[in-house]
């Protein structure tokens, strides 16, 4: 890249996926155009993706793009899932790092300017920060590592694995040549996941700072809260995460942080959407047993190990008795809704 090219290119490519987002695009927009980087007109470019929605959408997207020259909007002729339109926003994006939001959710207006500084100032190629989930009347801050200094890639994919750094995208901000050497796993559901370990594993340099700076905003359809079929896609990043494993160590799949990472993600999920989730009782039954089939005892010790009492008393149950593990199922979902 010439010195003229490198001058135009923007620091920051914002990915902006949006399905039905019509209530929530243009604001989102106009606050990413708020971030402090963006002052700067040419620091920041926003890339919004329209995948394929119903409503108005596509002509909010398109008319910021034509009011806006940091602001570049496409549409998928078909909906294809999260993971496809950022697969396509990346591809177009021209910025030294990528940051990915939802555009329904919340970020402080310095959450560029803090990301970057932190990257520029460790040469990271991932920076991780502080986040919360916000409920209707509470938030709810969410687990951040505490890194005392930077870290390779291997080591920050243990700690996914571990639940020590979060599958969460919109809390990191990625060298954009990474997303280079992945794929974008299309599940429905955990995409995220899949993407933050191919990214992590490609990483040379990860850090993290405590700054609370992206507040994920959680409705009453989010799909985190949904009862969509989610038994294929689970598998799907299962795949995504073994290989991202098997290309820094293999023998990182017979470690206790994979097994632990299989445990909740898997086979924990896995029970929870066969039981939760539209499907026929043959359907279902044919899943639970394949799901407690791969759930051995060691699997269930890994929790007890890690004091994890919750997925302990889960993982437990599922093993000797579905009624039971049923009826600890309702308690966590009241215990969480309470």
């Amino acid at each position: 890249m010439n010195g003229a090219h490198a001058a135009d290119r923007p620091v920051v490519s914002v990915i902006v996926p949006a399905y039905n987002a019509a209530e929530f695009l243009e604001a989102a927009i106009e606050r990413l155009l708020q971030q402090t980087l963006a002052r700067d007109s040419a620091a920041v470019e926003i890339i919004v993706v329209d995948d394929g929605s119903t409503d108005a959408t596509a002509a909010i997207g398109a008319r910021a793009a034509a009011t806006h020259a940091g602001v570049h909007f496409f549409q998928q002729e078909q909906n294809g899932g999260v993971a496809r339109a950022r697969a396509r926003a990346a591809a177009v994006s021209r910025g030294e790092f990528l940051w990915f939001v939802d555009c329904d959710d919340d970020w402080a207006d310095s959450a560029l300017e803090k990301l970057v500084a932190a990257a520029r100032s460790t040469g990271a190629d991932v920076v991780v920060c502080g986040a919360e989930y916000v409920y209707p009347g509470q938030r709810r801050a969410l687990a951040a590592p505490t890194l005392a200094a930077a870290i390779n890639g291997a080591e920050a994919f243990r700690l996914l694995l571990d639940g020590e750094i979060t599958g969460h995208l919109w809390n990191k901000l990625f060298r954009r040549e990474l997303t280079l050497e992945i794929e974008f796993t299309p599940a429905r559901v955990h995409s995220d996941l899949a993407m933050v370990a191919q990214l992590l594993a490609a990483a040379d340099r990860v850090v993290a700072i405590s700054d609370v700076l992206y507040s994920y905003v959680v409705r009453g359809g989010s799909i985190i809260r949904s009862g969509s079929r989610r038994a294929e896609s689970l598998l799907l990043v299962e795949q995504a995460v073994t290989t991202a494993a098997i290309t820094l160590d293999t023998r990182i799949i017979g470690s206790n942080s994979y097994g632990y990472f299989r445990l909740r993600y898997v086979l924990l999920s896995g029970l929870k959407d066969a039981l939760s989730g539209p499907y026929d009782a043959e359907e279902r039954d044919e899943i639970v047993a394949e799901l407690r089939s791969r759930l051995t005892w060691r699997l269930v010790l890994l929790a007890a190990r890690r004091r994890d009492w919750k997925r302990l008393a889960l993982a437990g149950t599922a093993k000797v008795s579905m009624p039971l593990h049923r009826r600890i199922l309702r308690l966590a979902a009241e215990q969480g809704a309470a």
